[in-house]
């Protein structure tokens, strides 16, 4: 086999001294009464076999709105953009509206680390818990038990779940999160491919293969969770009879909420349908690439 394509991300978000004279923090103080300790700084790093982008948001930790904006490109021709339309967009769940048109003229790549550097501030929020109003670690697990009920795996299962959500006891000072991510797309005899993405965070780690003909439909999926916050993620091998499933399916052009619906939806896990659908649009921009 011969390796043609490689994408790789790194996303995290660290504590951060305020700007000189931003007074988007001291508003927030006086308008909720809780104190905050500095911003967020949260980015998404992306590179790829053709280009490499990122995308930067400072965030107030009490609010979560979007105090500034940046999407930058390193390969040539190198660009700096301050979007705009991105300020006071809570960086929360349902931004995705507010992203989709405020980085439309950056086009999708844009969109889609802007996205996941939303994501990466949602999941610091364990380590945020007092700025965000939540009274104790109790309040904010009922929270999360009602907002995220059915949603994956352990929130479909919180019945018969053995033990919770640990993380909140150990307190994160700077660094508060991070998530690496890679695909690499190898070609095989025939015009055939396999691809291999990986997905380690700070809660998850994550490996899906998939052999492809030429015509991108899958002969054979494995893989599955090596880490995960919860024993009912990896017992039995939980999702791998889910990948198995995917041969035979048409991997061009993916469509994120058809392979959920494969991959098990409020049964399965989130995580892994973001790796394995990442996966596939590297083997079709792989294919493209090719012909």
């Amino acid at each position: 086999m011969i390796n043609i394509f490689q994408r790789h991300w790194h996303s995290s978000t660290r504590r951060s001294s305020p700007k000189p004279g931003n007074a988007a923090e001291g508003s927030a103080v006086i308008e909720t009464g809780r104190q905050s300790n500095g911003q967020i700084i949260a980015e998404t790093i992306y590179c790829d076999t053709d280009c490499e982008v990122g995308a930067r948001l400072r965030v107030d930790p009490i609010s979560f709105k979007i105090i500034e904006a940046t999407w930058e490109t390193y390969s040539l021709p190198v660009t700096i953009t301050d979007v705009s339309g991105l300020r006071g967009v809570e960086a929360y769940f349902n931004s995705g509206r507010a992203i989709s048109e405020a980085v439309a003229p950056l086009g999708p790549i844009a969109h889609t680390l802007f996205n996941e550097t939303v994501g990466c501030v949602i999941l610091s929020e364990p380590f945020m818990i007092k700025e965000r109003g939540f009274a104790s670690v109790a309040d904010y697990r009922e929270y999360w038990d009602v907002i995220y009920l059915n949603a994956c795996r352990y929130y479909s299962n919180l019945d018969t779940a053995s033990e919770q959500w640990d993380y909140f006891s150990y307190a994160r000072t700077s660094i508060l999160f991070n998530k690496f991510a890679s695909q690499s797309v190898f070609a095989r005899p025939g015009g055939c491919f396999r691809v291999v993405a990986t997905y380690s965070d700070s809660f998850h780690e994550i490996s899906v293969e998939f052999d492809m003909e030429s015509n991108l439909v899958i002969t054979r999926g494995a893989g599955g969770l090596l880490r995960a916050p919860h024993a009912i993620c990896l017992e039995d091998n939980a999702f791998l009879p889910y990948l198995q499933q995917l041969a035979g399916y048409d991997a061009k052009n993916p469509v994120k909420k058809q392979l959920a619906l494969v991959l098990g939806q409020g049964d399965g896990c989130v995580h892994l349908i973001d790796t394995v659908y990442d996966a596939l649009v590297a083997a079709n921009m792989a294919a493209n690439r090719s012909s």
